[in-house]
């Protein structure tokens, strides 16, 4: 075997394993929440059994994301951006909309809880809390690994060309760390601090997660309130 068809066999193993591990996050963030809807009491509501399977998963899913991002070292985060992000545009939509939907059904869950008995009652306003804090972080979590897997996508080899879309003070290679500040930080505000766009793509992308941002924090606001009114009734 030649050296370039060897190095060709090594980069196709190395794909493959990297898509193996976004997939088998999401395997077993799922397989998860399988296990937890079995283990949950009868005497569960629809509402309640669904947030609960939706925490176990989500959470599951956000140890394994920020174990990876946390792991990463410089010299890899070309290939883990370029490769964790396989069919993200697809899981970033469906993850945002579930995360949406999650709290829609808060308002279901503290409905269902007034007039009941007091520790029902504050079981099912921390399962909203729950529920509120991490569909927020897994929302810009995604986002993060999309801005990464964006700021990369044009660069398919681990030299040290500088990639696009994202201008990093005196950063010319950021880590999930960067992103993860930049997502964050669009998340709170809806806008951009210090790390400047120069690609009309991320401005788009940026454009929608500020106003995705917007609605979401809103919607976070509104349902403290009724958490709040809940706790005082």
């Amino acid at each position: 075997m030649t050296l370039p068809q060897k190095n060709i066999r090594i980069k196709v193993k190395d794909k493959l394993s990297h898509r193996w591990r976004v997939r088998s996050r999401l395997i077993l963030s799922t397989l998860f929440s399988l296990i937890v809807s079995f283990l949950l009491p009868v005497w569960f509501s629809l509402s309640t059994k669904i947030l609960c399977v939706w925490n176990a998963g989500m959470i599951s899913f956000l140890v394994s994301t920020w174990a990876l991002m946390i792991q990463a070292q410089p010299k890899t985060m070309r290939r883990n951006a370029q490769s964790q992000d396989e069919g993200r545009l697809v899981i970033l939509s469906l993850v945002t909309a579930a995360a949406c939907a999650s709290i829609l059904a808060i308002a279901f869950i503290l409905r269902e809880a007034k007039g009941k008995d007091i520790s029902i009652v504050i079981f099912h306003i921390v399962l909203a809390v729950v529920t509120i804090i991490g569909s927020w972080l897994l929302v810009h979590t995604i986002f993060a690994m999309h801005y990464a897997h964006e700021y990369y996508q044009d660069h398919q080899t681990q030299s040290d060309c500088k990639a696009g879309g994202l201008d990093f003070p005196e950063d010319i290679e950021p880590d999930y760390w960067d992103f993860l500040y930049f997502s964050f930080v669009i998340g709170m505000t809806s806008q951009v601090s210090d790390v400047q766009i120069t690609s009309r793509s991320l401005r788009r992308l940026s454009l929608l997660h500020g106003i995705l941002s917007f609605f979401f924090n809103t919607a976070i606001v509104a349902m403290s309130i009724n958490i709040i009114a809940g706790l005082i009734q």
